[in-house]
């Protein structure tokens, strides 16, 4: 399908390389949000495929981005994008609405007309309250709907920069948001991932492949090991592309949350309370006693 994602991480690094464009310093702000929203009505040629980012004079017909939580949105007669991103939450949408116009292409590098979207938040974080080393849990519930055609494509990426060097993490995020490759992009773990797709019929996906008008996303929880009183970073970013007709709609998406171990409090740069996105396990089974009780009790009431 996409050919252009070039691998999704590749591409959604691609999608964030905002900074020569908006002014972002070498030592950026420990917490910003990024979004962009592309549109080209025609296939790409082979050389501006290769490439490797997006930012090349007409790799897009219409492209817009922001920093700040404004939306980005581009619009053309063959496809539309747009994307909004704030702290803890990551809104994207894209849709195609024009046949590939050179199957050539489409195998070899970007068939289109095609449509991206990208939302991007970073935040640094520390956990006071403690000693040494802890766990806490972060979560993501992302969401959406692909359209009824083949040709859409999604994925949202959480990661954590935390090599104890507090300059050496400050460059990477940097790098990862200037789509730098080299040492410091390597600081960035992937906590969290999903990546799906609906694939044009006969095309092979390296991804999680749904049929058309499937839903996209599912609930993700992990752990992230820190220690205490030392800041780490979170870059949170979730992507649309589409082509083929096809199209996928995630603009209530993705909700982030983080749990800190009991008695320890988390302080992010942004000043936002990150609740969290998914239940405890310990909380979720008491909410599901709790209904079987009640469900048990009315069942009683009516005999």
């Amino acid at each position: 399908m996409l050919k252009q994602l070039q691998g999704y991480s590749t591409h959604w690094a691609a999608g964030v390389a905002l900074s020569a464009l908006i002014g972002l310093t070498a030592a950026p702000a420990s917490a910003q949000t990024l979004s962009l929203a592309g549109v080209r009505d025609s296939s790409l040629p082979q050389n501006l495929y290769d490439t490797g980012t997006i930012f090349t004079p007409g790799y897009y017909d219409q492209v817009q981005f922001l920093n700040g939580t404004g939306v980005a949105a581009a619009s053309t007669i063959n496809g539309s994008a747009r994307a909004q991103s704030d702290y803890g939450v990551n809104r994207v949408e894209a849709a195609s609405f024009a046949p590939v116009d050179d199957e050539l292409l489409r195998q070899t590098s970007i068939g289109g007309p095609f449509a991206d979207a990208f939302s991007v938040w970073a935040d640094r974080f520390v956990v006071q309250g403690g000693t040494g080393v802890g766990t806490l849990s972060v979560s993501a519930i992302v969401s959406g709907q692909f359209g009824a055609q083949p040709g859409g494509f999604g994925f949202y990426d959480l990661m954590v920069v935390d090599s104890g060097d507090a300059a050496a993490d400050a460059r990477a995020v940097a790098a990862i948001l200037r789509d730098e490759s080299g040492p410091d992009t390597l600081l960035a773990t992937s906590v969290l991932s999903l990546a799906q797709e609906v694939p044009a019929p006969g095309f092979t996906t390296d991804v999680e492949a749904l049929t058309p008008g499937a839903a996209f996303g599912r609930v993700l929880a992990g752990q992230v090991t820190f220690t205490y009183g030392r800041p780490f970073y979170l870059v949170s970013v979730l992507g649309a592309s589409a082509n083929d007709f096809g199209s996928l709609s995630a603009f209530n998406s993705a909700h982030f949350g983080i749990t800190a171990p009991t008695g320890a409090a988390i302080v992010s740069d942004a000043g936002v309370n990150y609740a969290a996105a998914v239940p405890e396990p310990s909380t979720a089974l008491m909410a599901l006693v709790a209904c079987l009780g009640l469900a048990g009790w009315r069942s009683r009431r009516s005999a």
